[in-house]
């Protein structure tokens, strides 16, 4: 569920990677990885980053953060 400012803002709202809901920003996170060959950002809600999902070619360390 969007913040109260991410409700007024549209461009407070993406779309998570990897369950495609639509979350705020301060919720989310970006993850790097690899698409078409090129290092791309992908933008991931946290429980989806906490719950273990990753793009391909991440090659990092994620720390988990609260929900």
């Amino acid at each position: 569920m969007p913040s109260e400012k991410a409700k007024e803002n549209k461009a407070l709202v993406v779309s998570c990677a990897a369950c495609k809901k639509s979350v705020p920003t301060e919720s989310a996170v970006a993850l790097t990885g690899i698409e078409d060959g090129r290092r791309h950002q992908f933008v991931v809600c946290v429980p989806c980053a906490n719950g273990g999902w990753r793009p391909p070619g991440f090659a990092g360390i994620y720390n988990p953060r609260p929900v």
